[in-house]
């Protein structure tokens, strides 16, 4: 019995130092963890997220922003609102076709001529009309307003001189003399629409 106690205690002894004298696994190092620097976290590359990082389309030709002064849907008030040509080129037909969609201008209204003098603040623009008739039934003040601020700003002209068929514009309550040219009108959103009403204030 003495002996197959001992047996026992000597095989669990040999088991316990074959267990402590087995060689662990160890994870291979990199160069960094041998020299104690922390690891360098993996490079990701930066965008901003914006325009910039978007590649231009080449098949999308480039286009001309334009300001078109209309009526407003709400009230009878002048507005602007950018479109744009279907070239990066200005053209005065293509402007007054603007005019025609926003309803400032009747169909069937074309250029005869359009001719620039001068530059920069001594710029004055003369723009001759086939027909020139209210698309709104506006008052003439709206309607010529309309025509110049678009003009003006697009062509960023001084002054715009409007001719029908070659003549001095003739509407409702305004007639144009030689002399009469048309400026940016500033005050804009503040000019109606209703004739009577403009009438009236005169």
């Amino acid at each position: 019995m003495k002996k197959w106690f001992t047996f026992i205690l000597t095989a669990a002894l040999a088991v316990a130092s074959l267990a402590a004298c087995s060689p662990t696994t160890q994870q291979p190092q990199t160069a960094a963890q041998e020299s104690g620097e922390a690891p360098m976290p993996e490079q990701i590359p930066m965008t901003t997220g914006g325009a910039s990082d978007k590649v231009p389309d080449p098949n999308v030709d480039p286009v001309a922003i334009i300001s078109v002064y209309h009526g407003s849907d709400v009230e009878d008030i002048i507005v602007q609102s950018m479109d744009s040509l279907s070239t990066d080129q200005m053209d005065a037909q293509e402007l007054v076709d603007k005019l025609v969609e926003y309803g400032v201008l009747t169909e069937g209204t074309e250029v005869l001529s359009f001719t620039v003098e001068g530059e920069d603040e001594n710029a004055a623009g003369t723009l001759d009309l086939n027909q020139a008739v209210s698309g709104e039934g506006g008052s003439d003040e709206m309607f010529l307003a309309e025509i110049g601020n678009t003009f003006i700003e697009n062509y960023q002209l001084a002054t715009l001189k409007l001719l029908v068929n070659g003549a001095n514009y003739s509407g409702n309550e305004i007639q144009q003399g030689d002399g009469d040219v048309l400026e940016y009108r500033n005050d804009y959103s503040s000019i109606g629409g209703d004739t009577e009403t403009s009438q009236a204030a005169e």
